[in-house]
């Protein structure tokens, strides 16, 4: 059964983006990716990951500030509510990076959309 942890889905996330990185990494004549038309795929892909990161991180600043109103934050130095806000500060920084990120990754999507291919394309999954 799938999980519904927040944490181990994060992880999970992270992960799948790891073992990408791992299987398309390019070396030599071998490009990382078969063709043009699966980088388009990949970018669309990597376009919608970065199109939901915003909402993840929105989420996060939600229940940092949730739990510290209902006075479930301690800090080990300092006060709750300056690492709470110094957090929803940052977060609000990654989620206009991510949305800068979505756009950019939208572009090349798109750029990549009319490319073909017409050389050979490995049947080797391992390559």
């Amino acid at each position: 059964m799938p999980t519904t942890d927040p944490v181990q889905l994060a992880k999970d996330a992270a992960e799948s983006l790891r073992a990408f990185n791992h299987r398309t990494f390019p070396g030599g004549d071998r490009p990382g990716l078969a063709s043009a038309p699966e980088a388009y795929r990949v970018l669309g892909a990597l376009t919608a990951l970065a199109e939901r990161l915003p909402q993840a991180l929105d989420q996060i600043d939600y229940a940092l500030k949730a739990h510290h109103r209902l006075g479930h934050i301690t800090a080990d130095h300092g006060t709750a509510a300056e690492h709470t806000a110094t957090a929803g500060t940052a977060l609000l920084d990654a989620e206009n990076h991510a949305c800068a990120l979505r756009a950019a990754l939208n572009r090349a999507w798109s750029a990549t959309n009319p490319l073909g291919h017409t050389g050979p394309i490995p049947n080797d999954e391992s390559e």
